[in-house]
């Protein structure tokens, strides 16, 4: 037992250095992004016919000291009349000694391509805070300058930009959540001393709704993610909806394990959302998991409810 807390203490030291020297992989990750778009794609907004609010709430390796506590919200609303989309998103990440809190604003754009299909583009722009209590960290060199003083607040604004197209069943996307890189050498960067790095994070989707009977949907997905100096990742997603009112479905997520989830349309207008992750690396030996919990909302007006489709994505 002691031998698994000194092991989990020196992993979190090392995480921690890793954030924040720009190695690690910096974007949240969240499983449940197939039943709410707009956490990875700002061109997703304004995608349905009504407004839309999701909070989710996700504490990932339970168990270990220090492990990410994260939690987000997200608006998005359609402006018909434009055929534009608008959006809000809030974000709190927690790792260890440090803490990231995000707000930004989503437009998008929706262009009608043929009779079942549009294609939207999309941008986002916000602003990071960025904190990190290195005092409190237990290292070995007591003189290290590096540990002596915290990071009291920086604040780092950021843009980003998407492309999704949709019908009722199919979808595909692209997006660059941010696309202004914290690195001197690198193009579209801007230099701040002592700022955590961030680096751009690509990511491409695609799915498709599969009618299978009276009261079954299938829904095959793909989430591909790139990071520089991290290896490709992949999301391979399969869901089942019953009835048009369960959802329940695994997924395979390339170099960390295996997800499942589910989802259920409460009401008309309310969806609950769950996911558990298991780690299929040797992270499994310090930590039971890691566990998901999404509520979303549908502002519907009460005379469209009765012509309401079910929301695949």
């Amino acid at each position: 037992m002691k031998r698994k807390n000194k092991m989990k203490k020196l992993f979190v030291v090392i995480s921690m250095i890793s954030g924040l020297c720009g190695i690690a992989q910096q974007d949240p990750m969240i499983s449940q992004y197939v039943f709410s778009g707009h956490f990875l794609n700002p061109a997703y907004s304004g995608s349905h016919d009504y407004s839309n609010l999701t909070v989710l709430g996700r504490k990932q390796w339970v168990g270990f000291e220090g492990a990410p506590l994260n939690s987000y919200l997200s608006f998005d609303m359609p402006i018909k009349e434009k055929n534009l989309g608008a959006g809000v998103l809030i974000g709190n990440d927690n790792i260890g000694v440090s803490s990231r809190t995000e707000v930004a604003g989503t437009v998008s754009y929706h262009l009608k391509v043929s009779e079942k299909a549009k294609l939207s583009v999309g941008l986002r722009a916000g602003v990071s805070y960025y904190r990190a209590r290195l005092t409190d960290l237990v290292y070995w060199d007591q003189q290290d300058v590096v540990f002596q003083n915290n990071i009291n607040g920086k604040l780092l604004p950021n843009a980003g930009l998407g492309v999704y197209y949709y019908t009722k069943r199919f979808y595909a996307g692209v997006a660059v959540p941010n696309v202004i890189n914290y690195k001197p050498e690198t193009a579209l960067s801007i230099s701040m001393n002592d700022a955590p790095y961030l680096e751009r994070h690509y990511y491409a989707t695609t799915g498709i709704v599969i009618p299978a009977g009276d009261n079954l949907e299938i829904k095959p997905a793909i989430l591909v993610k790139y990071a520089p100096r991290t290896p490709l990742q992949a999301d391979f997603n399969l869901n089942f909806l019953f009835y048009r009112t369960i959802w329940v479905g695994v997924s395979y997520r390339t170099g960390d394990g295996i997800q499942g989830l589910a989802e259920y349309q409460a009401t008309d207008r309310l969806r609950i959302g769950y996911a558990y992750d298991f780690a299929l690396t040797s992270m499994t030996n310090y930590n039971s998991g890691s566990h998901e919990i999404m509520i979303a909302w549908d502002f519907i007006k009460e005379e469209k409810i009765r012509y309401k489709s079910p929301r695949f994505f």
